[in-house]
């Protein structure tokens, strides 16, 4: 693997740990210091709303040349972000922790959608890209599992709680932000001109594009569906699972921890030569599982699905996103990973708010609506296959 490339990954791997310490107690803290349920959920719900117009104004502001200055100082931002929340825990400068809450997510939605496009300036293919998602997650899993294990131990002096995460995530940060400052890419081949609406333009090309069409399809109907029956893991597992608090995030972060191993065993020895076949496992099988738990109205059903969904939900990145991302140039490579991010995120706004309505009439329900979107996406995912495999047939 290229030196630039093992040094990207490396700083990738420090922000992934710094997200997964900073983050995994983050609603605790924000209840500690006064903020209710109902404004924890406002501010997330606001977060989600500026990320998608941040992503859009950097896609159309960034030279491919300034891309990785620009990601090294939003990194840097962040582990300043982190660091004044660390010193404003329980000062009751509310309105002021709230603002710098929605500016770190924003910074940490738009630091992601940045990498792989500074390392498609070197390289480009499909497992790269599916390897970069398993690093983060495998790491994001490693930095919860540690929040778990310190909190409430005493380290000499210092006893960790959820504000010394504040700290710790701060300080990852910068050393994430050193590494990749240090990344040297002037030998490879960028552009420096600014299209002040690529992606208005690369709306326009995708528009005609059936293959980002059905790309697109599959990916906003997947995310409604993967996130009607997950996204409030938490909750369901203990209101409607019974599960206590301990159980259900412990389950939680093993059924994750088995999604990264079985996405890096995929990625690495039994990805399969059909795609049809590839996207069958992960999504007819979903499907299947679904639609029974609709059918028998059973705790051991939802749980199944529940666990089928999340352990294959590393799995196969390389053959459902990275193809379709990669068919596009360099130069389109930033513009076209945020308006992925930007389908993605309205796409679990709109799965959550189905979550949390059907949850009232029948977790059951959730299963019949999740049914649905998934036989949707699939029948989007078996034409973008199709499609692309004529296009590479015929060489373009």
């Amino acid at each position: 693997m290229n030196k630039e490339i093992k040094q990207i990954l490396i700083s990738y791997a420090f922000f992934a740990l710094s997200c997964g310490m900073f983050y995994n107690f983050q609603e605790l803290w924000m209840a500690s210091n006064s903020l209710s349920v109902k404004t924890i959920g406002t501010v997330y719900s606001i977060c989600a709303l500026l990320s998608v117009s941040t992503i859009f104004l950097c896609s159309n502001l960034l030279k491919q040349n300034k891309l990785k200055k620009f990601t090294s100082f939003l990194m840097l931002l962040k582990a300043c972000v982190s660091l004044l929340l660390f010193f404003l825990n329980n000062t009751n400068h509310l309105v002021i922790i709230k603002f710098l809450v929605m500016v770190d997510y924003v910074l940490k939605v738009e630091i992601a959608a940045c990498v792989y496009p500074i390392m498609s300036i070197i390289d480009k293919n499909d497992k790269l890209y599916a390897a970069k998602s398993l690093i983060y997650s495998w790491v994001y899993y490693i930095g919860i599992l540690l929040t778990s294990l310190l909190l409430g131990k005493t380290i000499g002096i210092i006893t960790i709680s959820y504000n010394s995460y504040c700290l710790i995530g701060s300080l990852l940060m910068f050393i994430s932000f050193f590494i990749l400052k240090n990344v040297k890419l002037n030998k490879y081949k960028m552009d420096d001109k600014v299209n002040q609406n690529i992606v208005g333009n690369l709306v326009d090309k995708v528009k005609k594009d059936k293959i980002s069409l059905n790309y697109f399809g599959y990916l906003f109907t997947n995310q409604i569906a993967y996130s009607c029956v997950t996204k409030l893991i938490l909750t369901i597992f203990v209101t409607k699972l019974n599960f206590s608090d301990v159980v259900a995030s412990n389950t939680n972060l093993i059924l994750c921890i088995v999604s990264a191993f079985l996405g890096t065993l995929i990625l690495s020895k039994f990805t399969l030569k059909n795609n049809y076949i590839n996207f069958s496992i992960k999504y007819i099988g979903r499907c299947v599982f679904y639609f029974l738990a609709f059918l028998t109205n059973s705790n051991l059903f939802f749980l199944l699905a529940i666990v089928y969904s999340l352990v294959l939900s590393d799995s196969y990145i390389h053959v459902t996103d990275a193809p379709y991302i990669n068919r596009f140039s360099n130069k389109e490579q930033l513009a076209f990973c945020n308006l992925k991010e930007m389908v993605s995120y309205v796409a679990v706004s709109i799965g959550t708010l189905i979550c949390a309505l059907t949850l009232q009439f029948g977790f059951k329900y959730n299963f019949l609506v999740a049914t649905i979107f998934i036989i949707i996406a699939t029948l989007f995912g078996f034409n973008a296959i199709r499609l692309h495999n004529i296009e590479k047939e015929n060489g373009k």
